[in-house]
């Protein structure tokens, strides 16, 4: 038997993460670059000789994409949907914009802690009108088990189905994948000492066969063997979480491009995009995915570090995030828990408004 599972939520790199944790090597992340799509497979066999087939499907979402990632969801017999406890208040939206059925199988799976995931069950019982029993995984095969066991039960009262399943968040890291080029070979050592030389005349940093350039929002990682571009946000080192993250930034070459020196097109390539991230001479394309880099629904403020010396880009950059709740919201229901004092919340919306006022001219 064969099911068509949907894996939905929030961050697209957590839940592309469960996915490849889940399938292992049976993953396809060929379209993760172009539209954000993830498929993998899962086996199980059971007793009488019942073997269940999962098809994993990682859906994007994004209002461009809408209808193309509501086309993904048909014929689908199951949906797990990946969280994190402060992004619970976001189902009924995620079920509304992907035009779900709230009577499919489902699983919800908090990464965190199970206290965290029976805190969040009770703000759920109005939505699904029924309280949703609350399990502990300690591995993503547990989930997994759950759903198939759910998909073959003929027995409304031994279905397992739906729930919320607590996953430790080692268990389930985000995942970006690299899109890899194939058809050409990584630079040659002289290649990369030619791209070395060039980034050590323009002031960049250096580390192993990668160079940094630092920009408003991160550090811009250039591999200079492949061209891959990985962006450290800047926003992680203002955040209380240690989910470090990097996300991957494509910039395709238009041309071959030329050299008197007999470098290849890769190597050309890979210097035209450090010089463009070192000038700031980016096509919109590109500018975009570096300023999506900025934007985190987690991100909560470390109060080790006094607010003034946040930039205005870091705390600008979480009230455009889709959980619909600015950072000055957020930061006065932290006011209210008694988690940040009075004076903090005046001098970050002061801040903020004076970030706001000098960019609306």
């Amino acid at each position: 038997m064969i099911f068509k599972v949907l894996i939905v939520g929030n961050n697209l790199p957590l839940q592309t993460g469960f996915l490849s944790r889940a399938s292992g090597d049976r993953v396809s992340c060929q379209m993760y670059n172009s539209i954000g799509l993830s498929l993998g497979v899962v086996r199980f066999d059971f007793q009488e000789n019942a073997s269940v087939v999962l098809q994993l499907w990682s859906i994007p979402y994004s209002q461009r994409m809408e209808r193309l990632s509501q086309s993904f969801t048909k014929g689908h017999r199951a949906i797990i949907l990946i969280l994190r406890p402060d992004e619970i208040d976001d189902i009924p939206t995620i079920f509304n914009r992907l035009s779900l059925n709230r009577q499919t199988p489902l699983v919800i799976v908090i990464v965190g802690s199970v206290r965290e995931a029976e805190a969040g069950s009770y703000q759920l019982d109005a939505f699904f009108e029924s309280q949703l029993p609350v399990h502990a995984a300690q591995h993503i095969d547990e989930v997994m088990r759950f759903v198939a066991e759910g998909l073959i039960s003929r027995s409304s009262q031994k279905n397992p189905l739906p729930m919320i399943v607590a996953l430790n968040e080692n268990e389930c890291p985000i995942y970006e994948p690299i899109e890899h080029d194939t058809m050409k070979p990584p630079n040659s050592e002289e290649e990369v000492d030619e791209i070395r030389n060039i980034a050590v005349e323009l002031g960049l940093r250096i580390v192993g066969d990668s160079c940094g350039i630092e920009l408003n929002e991160g550090v811009a990682w250039v591999c200079m063997k492949t061209g891959i571009i990985q962006m450290e946000p800047g926003i992680c080192r203002y955040c209380s979480h240690s989910c470090k993250r990097q996300s991957n930034i494509c910039i395709v070459g238009t041309d071959s491009g030329w050299s008197s020196t007999e470098m290849g097109s890769r190597a050309i390539l890979t210097i035209a995009k450090i010089y463009a991230l070192s000038a700031g001479m980016l096509p919109s394309h590109v500018k975009k995915q570096i300023q999506r880099t900025t934007i985190c629904t987690r991100f909560d403020p470390n109060p080790a570090i006094p607010i003034e010396e946040v930039p205005e880009e870091i705390l600008l950059g979480f009230k455009e995030t889709d959980s619909g709740t600015s950072l000055l919201e957020a930061a006065k229901e932290r006011v209210k828990e008694g988690r940040l004092s009075k004076d903090v919340f005046s001098m970050l919306k002061k801040k903020l408004h004076n970030f706001e006022t000098s960019h609306s001219y």
